[in-house]
């Protein structure tokens, strides 16, 4: 337990240096520190897989969706490094960490099989997120633009995933589950602030937005890594 705990100071002070850089531009420090942060939640699943000892399955399919998430999170910072080629780095990105999600559901699945109750609320999840995407981009002064189609896409898994996790852990009673599933609602909120940050009539670092969208990331992917820890558990 000491050595997750370490692995959680660790990966807080990569995260305050990183949001520090951030502040001032982007820029490569910034993206290494991102980088080394982000790994910390990969070193952060493997010392609490250890520490749990059991549900090997589980852990990899997390451990793959953290891989994918580091991934998201390098080209997505380079978006703001090669200006020229944003679009293509954001596309990149949302994609990668649309993946990733489908490792977290695999996970979640391992665990419960299939429940309906929760494939059910994992729907609705996925639909409200789909009238929020298309009903909520004028009043909240968004403009999506070509980015629509596989937002509203990754929008819908991310709450589908959240929804479905939370709502499995409930009907079974499971500590790990629920750990995981919110987790997926920071990860869910992140991407709200998000959203502002990249498709706000604006369009540009506002410095609270970013600090927001980062604290509220990483306690989201570092909940999910440490998930594995009370799989076992019950509550």
């Amino acid at each position: 337990m000491m050595m997750y705990i370490a692995m959680l100071v660790v990966g807080l002070v990569y995260l305050v240096l990183m949001i520090i850089t951030r502040l001032h531009g982007p820029s490569w420090q910034a993206t290494v520190l991102k980088s080394f942060t982000s790994f910390f939640f990969l070193t952060t699943l493997g010392v609490a897989a250890l520490t749990e000892g059991r549900h090997f399955q589980f852990a990899l399919f997390v451990g793959g969706g953290l891989l994918l998430g580091l991934m998201g999170d390098i080209w997505l910072e380079l978006k703001g490094l090669y200006p020229e080629d944003a679009e293509s780095w954001t596309m990149v990105g949302f994609l990668v960490f649309l993946m990733g999600h489908f490792f977290y559901l695999a996970a979640v699945t391992s665990v419960t099989g299939f429940q309906m109750e929760g494939f059910v609320a994992g729907l609705i999840g996925a639909l409200a997120a789909l009238v929020f995407i298309y009903i909520g981009e004028k009043p909240m002064h968004l403009q999506y633009g070509k980015f629509k189609v596989i937002f509203s896409i990754y929008g819908a898994l991310l709450f589908f995933m959240a929804a479905y996790t939370v709502a499995c852990a409930v009907l079974l009673r499971n500590l790990g589950l629920l750990v995981m599933g919110i987790g997926g609602v920071f990860f869910l909120l992140s991407n709200l602030v998000l959203s502002m940050i990249y498709f706000g009539e604006e369009k540009k670092d506002r410095p609270a937005l970013l600090v927001i969208n980062y604290v509220l990331y990483y306690v989201g992917q570092y909940l999910i890594a440490s998930s594995v820890l009370w799989i076992g558990c019950g509550f």
